[in-house]
């Protein structure tokens, strides 16, 4: 009888191992096929933006030959030397980042305040940009050549602030 029950308890013991291994393999199986169903999504969303971003890319090209991504970043120097709100939100494109943070519209960008956008260091680099060196990329020009920095570009066929780091 004590060799039945030690029997019955290592029968149970291996099916509740197996079990256990069963349900580990459908939920690493259920792992790896939700992520491609992720990237395709993310392939389709991003082909989109990857158009949108070309089409962007290649009017800031036009924009740049003629001459007015360095008049467009001199008037983002002038608002930020100025420290003028009014004149600085005209150049924007909304919605756009701030701090990583967005924001919607004109108004809602007057209402950060000028202690938020034009601070000592951002205004120092912003100044000491070149603008008849500026290159685009596919982000847009980058004013600035790491954290702060202003980004703009072609926004619905005009030029327009998209960051403010």
């Amino acid at each position: 009888m004590k060799k039945w029950k030690l029997w019955l308890a290592a029968g149970t013991l291996v099916l509740a191992c197996a079990g256990c291994g069963t349900k580990e393999a459908a939920v690493d199986q259920k792992a790896e096929e939700a992520p491609s169903a992720q990237v395709q999504t993310t392939s389709d969303q991003s082909e989109s933006e990857v158009e949108e971003k070309n089409d962007n890319y290649d009017d800031l090209e036009e924009k740049a030959a003629l001459g007015e991504t360095a008049e467009f970043a001199a008037k983002i120097q002038e608002a930020v030397a100025a420290k003028d709100m009014e004149a600085f939100a005209d150049l924007c494109a909304y919605p756009l980042a701030v701090n990583g943070e967005a924001v919607e519209t004109r108004d809602a960008f007057i209402e950060l305040g000028s202690d938020v956008i034009f601070t000592e260091e951002r205004c120092a680099v912003i100044e000491a940009v070149d603008v008849s060196t500026l290159e685009e990329t596919m982000a847009g020009v980058i004013m600035g050549d790491d954290v702060p920095n202003i980004i703009f570009k072609s926004v619905d066929g005009k030029l327009g602030i998209t960051g403010i780091n």
